[in-house]
């Protein structure tokens, strides 16, 4: 396999990585956030067994473009269409959910889960057609847009009578 070059992000890019709860299988996100930040993203990486309320909350109070979790534990229906609707209910829908969790989320739980409107979920299959830095460009490239512009006018009021 060719050497992938590392996308080049437009706007500063921020990612809240985490392995999701009663899973302590934080190996590959931890390999994942490292060539994330390699490829010049900032990321909160807040380990393993996070629920899906903390990680949700992190990314708001962030700014976060992105979510990056991994979830080897069985149940990742369940916690990545809740992520999808806690974000939607909090009123962050921009908020993008990403995920894996090596060959225990099959094809079909990943074509759901992208139905419900999940981001992406990499399969094994990603990894060995696109490669680590291939999955992350293509990551971060749905990832490459502005925020915190349009979530509140707080500066423009700033000063005002």
């Amino acid at each position: 396999m060719e050497q992938v070059a590392p996308y080049k992000p437009v706007n500063k890019i921020r990612i809240v990585t985490a392995a999701s709860l009663f899973d302590g299988h934080d190996a590959a996100i931890n390999i994942m956030r490292r060539i994330i930040q390699a490829t010049g993203c900032e990321v909160i990486h807040l380990g393993h067994d996070r629920s899906v309320e903390e990680v949700v909350d992190c990314a708001i109070q962030e700014d976060a473009q992105a979510i990056a979790m991994t979830s080897y534990q069985g149940g990742h229906i369940e916690y990545f269409k809740y992520m999808f609707d806690l974000l939607k209910e909090k009123g962050a829908p921009h908020i993008k959910i990403f995920g894996g969790g090596g060959g225990t989320i099959l094809p079909s739980e990943i074509e759901e889960l992208h139905g419900y409107g999940i981001t992406r979920i990499y399969h094994p299959d990603d990894g060995r057609s696109l490669g680590l830095q291939g999955m992350i460009n293509d990551l971060i490239q749905k990832c490459d847009f502005p925020v915190g512009t349009n979530i509140t006018n707080e500066p423009d009021l700033i000063g005002a009578k």
